[in-house]
């Protein structure tokens, strides 16, 4: 099993005394993009935050060969990155600087570097193709150069599994075609990368499998283009599928007016 797998089993996560992931299976191969996709409310952005150790969960969850649970949080960072929706990072720092917090699981202590530090920041960002805003200050960013820098961090911090929430949330078309772009060329040179997505049609564009989630459940799980997964999406959407050159979807509501008129 390469380390960079991702795998859950019977996964639960109760919040406010009741279940928003409720005996979820979930798994994510390296060379892939994988989606976790549902309706607001279905347990995404949880499901991807005990994911990454950021919520209480029951079940298991392994990278690899390795036990989350029974991981360190310096180990856990090592395997897996986590991208939230929107940074609450403000403080006036370089994009150097922001990238290089990526650095801190390899480190023996937090203000303690590694000679090989400088190297990995460099490479993450010549790989997320931002190195001349290295000196820029991150906050005067735009967001879709905030979350470039972002990623660097990530990869800066040698994990091969990275977990990205609603990646492209609030990006033009510009920038969100960029990022995907970088994401799968990430998958194909072996990360697991699993983003939770709002539309559907970015689902079908970039991922090749998917989880879809309802009220916590999983009620469909493999290819992303796969019909019973598209039927299963259609019907807990309320959505019609319209397969036409590429697949796309329209509001049942929609169609029965359109059929009425």
């Amino acid at each position: 099993m390469s380390e960079a797998s991702l795998t859950a089993k019977g996964m639960c996560v109760s919040l406010g005394g009741r279940f928003v992931v409720d005996g979820v299976d979930f798994s994510a191969q390296a060379g892939a993009v994988s989606a976790i996709v549902g309706p607001n409310g279905s347990g995404k952005t949880s499901l991807l935050r005990a994911l990454a150790g950021l919520l209480p969960y029951s079940g298991s969850v392994r990278a690899g060969t390795l036990d989350l649970a029974q991981a360190s949080a310096a180990d856990r960072a090592r395997q897996i990155a986590y991208l939230p929706q929107s940074s609450a990072l403000r403080a006036l720092l370089s994009v150097r600087e922001v990238v290089a917090l990526g650095r801190y699981a390899s480190r023996p202590g937090w203000f303690a570097g590694m000679p090989n530090d400088d190297a990995h920041v460099a490479q993450a960002l010549a790989r997320t193709g931002i190195a001349e805003l290295a000196d820029h200050a991150y906050p005067k960013l735009s967001g879709g150069q905030q979350r470039l820098v972002l990623i660097a961090r990530a990869l800066a911090t040698g994990a091969r599994i990275l977990l990205l929430d609603e990646p492209t949330a609030s990006l033009d078309v510009r920038h969100a075609l960029r990022l995907f772009e970088l994401l799968g060329a990430l998958a194909r040179d072996g990360y697991c990368v699993v983003l939770v997505l709002h539309d559907l049609d970015d689902v079908q564009r970039h991922a090749s499998h998917a989880l879809l989630l309802e009220s916590g459940r999983g009620r469909a799980s493999g290819g992303a283009s796969s019909p019973e997964f598209l039927d299963a999406a259609a019907q807990i959407y309320g959505v019609e599928l319209i397969p036409h050159d590429r697949l796309g979807f329209r509001s049942r509501a929609a169609q029965l007016s359109g059929d009425a008129s």
